[in-house]
């Protein structure tokens, strides 16, 4: 290899390990012209990576990995093998190819022997084992590799993996420590690899995500600026927006979880297609909470097997009132072996449906199932949740004082938390079991309860609170009026409209088929009176100030 050459490697590296994947594909441009070499196409490879032209990273991995063979280094035939396999996985959702490249790393990097690229193997191993022993042993693996090679940055990102499956499985204490043990060093500069401080962020927020720990993500996301400042790089990734998204719609902050969830379907079309059901999914669960159900289950047609769908789904059939549906749902989920971080929301929902299909007794089960998950983790969520699930089911069995009790544990739980929607329905609830025997005080309440449904804006539940306060006696008007008689979706396409977009522009926007944007434009023509589009595009810019 001439001198030039060496040059240019080292050139590439450097901008590779800078973020500047320009620089790097220029370099290994021009060193590929020169000569084939593992280390060439390689190194093309990542720059390709690094700037999402994804086809062309697997083609020039794909060589490099063949060049590495044939030259007999097998264990840089092992790293391009990962990688080649992960691109499969993520990209084109092609399994049976991931698993084949996976099979070749792992079978090459064991030839090998004991060397620290092996690591790195052991933790990719370790993310898509489905079985928590063999996950646990390859996890373990990594890291004792790492740390025997002095290889920091996989140490804390395989610590950061820790805390995942270990918040996922409950231990949410002890996973939230590693996790934050991992960041800490990322906003020190001890972590140098860009993809696994992305790899990281994610996985903080995917556990904020889990544990609604709004706070938590903020904090990291607010010390974030650091790294950025010192590398020019933005950590966040498609799946890390995602799960920010979801971490939004908890707190309340849905048109901000609208706008990550958008920019996550955006950048996954333009990187990893094949995880966007993810971030379609939480657009969903999002969609059910706003009451606007025929565009969530739209968007959940294709989810079936997205284990994450279940909750979503099950606050559809509730919405719907279809609590039939919903308890077969879930038990069906719990039989094929619930995901543990799943468990006690599912069980809450499991309370709800029991309860509109008046079988107390096994509303009852359900609520104690989930009471005997906060024996065992002392979590405020956990405690908040059965705390709302018991204040139900008394409320049910006509014990009204120990209903209010739990009811007002459950929502201050829930304030504490920064959960608003849950805070509010819980509210509702209390209103309910005061009404009968004090009516002033359920009214100081689902007056609260209403205020903060119209605040999100949760319209099916701002419905339930303004009916609770006829029955109190309170009449007349209890909301924001909009436009004419159009539901708030339909004030959303017809401003769509007056920016001048076709149905298909709107489907688009709004994350809808063409059918449902056709369906709101001909109900709003309908509504407003109007013959046609040029109408309804002149109505909505008369009514701007409005909307």
């Amino acid at each position: 290899m001439d001198d030039a050459l060496v040059a240019l490697l080292v050139k590439g590296q450097g901008a590779l390990a800078s973020g500047d994947w320009a620089d790097a594909r220029a370099c290994f441009e021009e060193a590929t012209r020169r000569e084939h070499t593992g280390e060439t196409l390689d190194g093309l490879a990542q720059a390709l990576f690094g700037q999402g032209d994804y086809a062309a990273a697997i083609d020039s991995a794909e060589l490099a990995f063949a060049a590495f063979h044939e030259a007999g280094n097998e264990v840089r035939a092992a790293v391009c093998a990962r990688f080649i396999g992960y691109l499969y996985a993520v990209v084109h959702g092609n399994h049976a190819a991931a698993s084949g490249w996976m099979g070749r790393a792992i079978r090459l990097i064991e030839a090998a022997g004991d060397c620290p690229e092996r690591a790195r193997i052991e933790l990719t191993r370790a993310v898509i084992s489905t079985e928590p022993a063999a996950r646990d042993r390859h996890l373990a693996a990594a890291v004792e590799i790492a740390q025997r090679y002095g290889d920091t940055d996989l140490v804390l990102d395989a610590t950061s993996q820790q805390g995942l499956h270990l918040v996922a499985a409950g231990e949410v204490d002890a996973g939230m420590a590693l996790l934050d043990e991992s960041l800490a060093a990322v906003a020190a500069g001890e972590v140098r690899d860009l993809v696994s401080v992305g790899a990281m962020y994610c996985k903080m927020l995917h556990a904020c995500e889990l544990t609604f720990d709004v706070r938590r993500a903020e904090d990291w996301l607010a010390l974030a600026d650091r790294f950025v400042q010192r590398t020019n790089r933005i950590p966040i990734s498609a799946i890390c927006r995602t799960h920010y998204g979801g971490v939004l719609t908890a707190a309340g902050r849905w048109q901000d979880a609208e706008r990550e969830l958008a920019a996550a379907l955006e950048l996954y079309d333009r990187t990893y297609r094949a995880l966007r059901g993810a971030a379609v999914v939480r657009l969903a669960a999002l969609r059910v909470r706003q009451g606007r159900l025929a565009e969530a289950a739209e968007l959940l047609t294709d989810a079936e097997h997205d284990r994450y769908a279940i909750r979503p789904r099950i606050e559809l059939h509730l919405a719907r009132s279809e609590p039939d549906l919903a308890v077969s749902r879930i038990e069906r989920f719990f039989r094929a072996g619930a995901a543990p971080e799943l468990t006690a929301p599912l069980l809450m929902l499991l309370v709800t449906a029991q309860l509109a299909l008046g079988d107390t007794r096994a509303a009852r089960a359900a609520a104690t199932q989930l009471r005997d998950l906060t024996g065992a983790r002392r979590q405020l969520l956990l405690t908040a949740l059965a705390n709302h699930a018991g204040g139900l089911v008394a409320h049910a069995e006509q014990e009204p004082t120990v209903a209010a009790g739990q009811l007002e544990s459950a929502l201050t739980a829930f304030a504490r938390l920064g959960l608003p929607l849950e805070e509010a329905r819980a509210r509702l609830d209390l209103a309910r079991v005061l009404a009968p025997a004090q009516p002033a005080m359920a009214l100081v309440e689902v007056r609260a309860a209403l205020e903060r449904f119209q605040q999100l804006p949760a319209a099916r539940d701002a419905d339930a609170a303004t009916s609770l306060l006829r029955q109190l006696g309170v009449h007349g008007h209890t909301g924001p009026r909009g436009t004419g008689t159009l539901t708030a979706r339909e004030q959303e396409v017809l401003e769509l409209l007056g920016q001048g977009m076709s149905n298909p522009d709107i489907a688009t926007r709004l994350y809808v088929s063409r059918r449902t944007a056709e369906h709101h434009v001909s109900n709003i023509l309908a509504k407003l009176g109007l013959t046609c589009r040029a109408e309804a595009a002149a109505f909505a810019v008369r009514h701007a100030p409005f909307q």
